[in-house]
């Protein structure tokens, strides 16, 4: 696949229109348009529904676009990754982090980081768990954090904290004052169930699995976090970690399941790259970010 017309196809789609992508790249209209015709060629699907006045993206190529501009902004990044590699420096640290962590460990670690490596340069990517391994895979980080287990033979994969699950309610619910609560107990109120996809929901069906109970289910959603939002409503309750109760606003009682059920996160880092210091010190700061988060649950 030509690089060049990658570039044209994500510039259109940058800039809004041929034209424009013409300017940008200092080409003919008519020099950009075969290029975008030759990546068609290339892909085997219509990229553009062609009229008189403009072209417009089809949906392959909407959804093709979100991985091509990803590959394409790391070919941009490769000559200040090799002036940084010339230097001997360590001036530019890319992290990606799940998205379920962006509000609850995230913005200590960072802070953190930053107070104490400010001349670095630092991105952080966050993702959802079901894209995260897909964009890992593409080598374009320094070092990742996500919950754990994940495969994928492309990373080194090294534990870095265990949380213990919570059960989440509205203020004063049915275990209100509670230090913990079962999941024989929890089986008698409607749970607020993740899709079947997401690795909480798996968590959560092996917690009634271990307890040799079924949950009743009533609402179901995609988001951890909509979750306890519907939950803080009364609207039944939601299992998830505390990451995710640190970000909800709304006033919400997390009460820890009994047995614990740990929740596991671990550091991802491609497969034989040793950590830069920068990369260490960022690990370690997330690592102290989940253990002040896990002391205010305690």
């Amino acid at each position: 696949m030509h690089l060049k017309s990658l570039t044209a196809f994500c510039l259109v789609l940058r800039r809004g229109s041929l034209s424009a992508a013409a300017d940008t790249m200092n080409l003919s209209q008519p020099a950009v348009s075969r290029l975008v015709s030759n990546l068609e060629h290339e892909v085997g699907f219509q990229l553009f529904h062609r009229d008189k006045r403009a072209l417009r993206p089809t949906s392959e190529a909407r959804r093709f676009y979100r991985e091509a501009e990803r590959i394409l902004t790391g070919i941009e990044q490769l000559g200040d990754i090799a002036q940084d590699i010339k230097q001997g420096g360590d001036s530019r640290l890319r992290v990606v982090v799940m998205s379920r962590l962006a509000a609850g460990v995230l913005p200590q670690a960072v802070s953190a980081f930053t107070r104490s490596m400010p001349h670095v340069s630092l991105t952080v990517e966050t993702h959802h768990r079901r894209d995260m391994e897909r964009w890992l895979g593409g080598r374009q980080f320094d070092v990742g954090f996500g919950p754990l287990p994940i495969d994928d033979e492309l990373l080194d994969i090294a534990p870095l904290y265990s949380l213990r699950a919570v059960a989440v309610f509205a203020p004063n619910g049915p275990f209100a004052g509670q230090e913990t609560v079962e999941a024989r107990a929890l089986a008698e109120h409607r749970l607020i169930a993740l899709t079947p996809d997401t690795l909480m929901q798996r968590q959560t069906d092996a917690i009634f699995a271990a307890a040799g109970v079924s949950a009743q289910v009533g609402l179901q959603t995609s988001s951890s976090h909509v979750a306890c939002l519907l939950a803080a409503e009364g609207l039944g309750y939601a299992i998830t970690d505390p990451a995710t109760v640190r970000a909800v606003a709304e006033p919400i009682d997390a009460i820890p399941i009994f047995p614990a059920f740990p929740l596991d996160y671990g550091v991802l880092t491609p497969r034989g790259v040793t950590l830069t210091p920068s990369s260490a010190l960022f690990r370690d700061c997330m690592r102290d970010a989940f253990g002040t988060l896990d002391q205010r649950l305690q």
